[in-house]
């Protein structure tokens, strides 16, 4: 299993439906969210329908284990379950095809837009290459918030 780290103050959280967010970075995590939240943020995104075979909670780290087709697949399922509020973790072990590429992912620390972060990347990678790369979890381009983490896309999509 591999351990990717989210920020557990930013994130979705239950009384904003999906939609809401923690508004300050500076106010203390909430306490973890119950494994049906993490659930309809799946089936909310589109990804029920993929083949995950385990999803526990433990405190503030999610345990995942599933397969997925594509590297954007099996990032979303990350993602999802990461960029829930209170989540400081996710341990995923999901099967892939040999040869898709390991996740990279960043944390939104300053920018306000994708435009503005994918300034700040190396190589060619375009507010809409990462908002490509994030759809459905993420609507637009203006559709980010500080302390989320998201997918930078890699060279073979």
């Amino acid at each position: 299993m591999k351990t990717y780290r989210f920020n557990p103050k930013a994130g979705h959280i239950p009384e904003g439906s999906l939609e809401g967010l923690i508004q300050s970075l500076d106010a203390p995590p909430p306490p973890p969210q119950g494994e049906g939240f993490i659930k309809r943020a799946f089936k909310k995104f589109g990804l029920s329908q993929m083949h995950m075979s385990h999803l526990v909670i433990d405190d503030r780290t999610i345990y995942l284990r599933g397969k997925a087709e594509t590297a954007k697949d099996r990032d979303q399922m990350i993602l999802t379950a990461g960029n829930v509020a209170g989540v400081a973790a996710v341990e995923a072990e999901i099967q892939v095809p040999a040869g898709t590429p390991e996740p990279h992912f960043i944390e939104i620390k300053t920018s306000n837009t994708l435009d503005e972060v994918a300034e700040k990347l190396p190589g060619d990678i375009t507010g809409d290459d990462l908002l490509n790369a994030n759809a459905p979890l993420i609507k637009s381009k203006e559709d980010i918030y500080h302390g989320q983490t998201i997918r930078v896309p890699t060279e073979h999509e």
